[in-house]
């Protein structure tokens, strides 16, 4: 009989778990996340635009690095209050106030609060295959970078992002060889131009 009372009080809050919950609850879970990533940018007609790879590393407190190294190299850094971004090939950084709008910084989806999640997108569950998941994230924000954000996880690793925008180009992130709630490389969200580099500040 005991057991019985046990079920019944747990099944409410069960079925209570929706699609928001179940991604706010692996986000969570995230603390950092480090690993390499291929990108490939699609037209609206289908025709692949162009492709990219390189390394990442998401720390919670809105921190990032992301270092594209190949076809061109090019490299996003934030410690939460400010963000650059450096090329390399025209020398030149820019140095700006780290917005956290998650419509406009998708990375901060991994770093930021969790539950900025849910108060910035209508969530729902895309598709389920046995622990591989995706949820469809819908900005409710105005003028987003992009019209829909599905994110994927096989269990609690994040295995994909596709954003798509208005005009129906689709940007699909693949992540690789992930390191889930490793320790944060010392200095690796601290960012200093090499001597020469054209610094550019916006506000």
């Amino acid at each position: 009989m005991r057991l019985f009372w046990i079920i019944a009080l747990l099944l409410p809050s069960l079925a209570l778990a929706g699609p928001t919950e179940d991604l706010l609850a692996r986000l969570g879970g995230l603390h950092s996340l480090a690993g390499g990533f291929q990108q490939t940018v699609v037209g609206e007609g289908g025709e692949r635009a162009r492709d990219s790879a390189g390394t990442m590393e998401v720390a919670r407190g809105n921190r990032f690095y992301w270092h594209t190294e190949r076809p061109y190299e090019q490299l996003a850094v934030s410690d939460g209050r400010q963000v650059w971004v450096y090329d390399p090939d025209l020398e030149q950084v820019v140095v700006r106030p780290l917005t956290q709008d998650l419509g406009q910084t998708p990375a901060l989806l991994f770093g930021g609060d969790p539950q900025a999640v849910s108060r910035a997108f209508s969530i729902s569950e895309q598709s389920r295959d046995g622990n591989r998941v995706t949820y469809r994230l819908k900005p409710k924000g105005g003028d987003p970078l992009f019209d829909t954000l599905d994110v994927t996880f096989d269990g609690d690793e994040p295995r994909s992002m596709r954003l798509e925008d208005a005009l129906g180009q689709k940007t699909i992130i693949d992540f690789r060889d992930l390191t889930l709630n490793g320790e944060p490389t010392p200095g690796r969200f601290q960012f200093e131009p090499p001597e020469g580099t054209d610094v550019i500040r916006q506000q």
